[in-house]
């Protein structure tokens, strides 16, 4: 069965409870990561991948068949679904849209800024994590397909855009 899916993302932040509204107002259905993750570490052969070392989980296309089984597991019959977490471009190797937020990084720019990390440190470390997220989704997404919410938009609103773009996405 092909699946309209769309990926969100606010790292370095767990995932935001506007992204479930936005899910829910685009007549997606959300799929849990902790429900994911518990699917896949409940793998024998999984566990072994994960045990062996290396590279962080969300980062071993080694495990994208584990996940996407998870996936077909937990969203069976489930046409249209989003995921949290741009890890889900990888294990996919597609999806039919993608929501970035980096309010998760401007907070992080904060904390630094508070505990004393020179501006343009803060600034760079800013600029380059968005850079790596968007390249990560435009790797397999043309742009048009890509938003990014406002950081500074209320959750309200951020999920009033999203979920504008994924009824007009599909």
């Amino acid at each position: 069965m092909k699946r309209f899916v769309i990926v969100f993302d606010n790292e370095p932040a767990e995932s935001a409870p506007w992204i479930a509204r936005a899910c829910s107002t685009a007549g997606l259905t959300y799929v849990d990561n902790d429900a994911i993750t518990d699917v896949v570490s409940d793998n024998k052969d999984a566990q072994k991948l994960m045990l062996q070392g290396g590279l962080p989980p969300g980062e071993n296309p080694k495990l994208a068949p584990f996940y996407t089984a998870a996936l077909e597991k937990l969203a069976a019959g489930k046409q249209r679904v989003g995921l949290y977490s741009a890890s889900w471009l990888l294990y996919l190797g597609q999806a039919d849209g993608c929501v970035l937020d980096f309010a998760g990084l401007e907070e992080q720019r904060k904390k630094g800024l508070a505990q004393g990390v020179p501006q343009k440190t803060a600034d760079e470390y800013v600029a380059r994590y968005s850079a790596q997220l968007q390249e990560r989704a435009r790797k397999v997404l043309p742009a048009e397909r890509i938003l990014v919410v406002p950081a500074n938009e209320s959750d309200a609103k951020k999920a009033e855009l999203a979920a504008a773009f994924i009824k007009k996405l599909g």
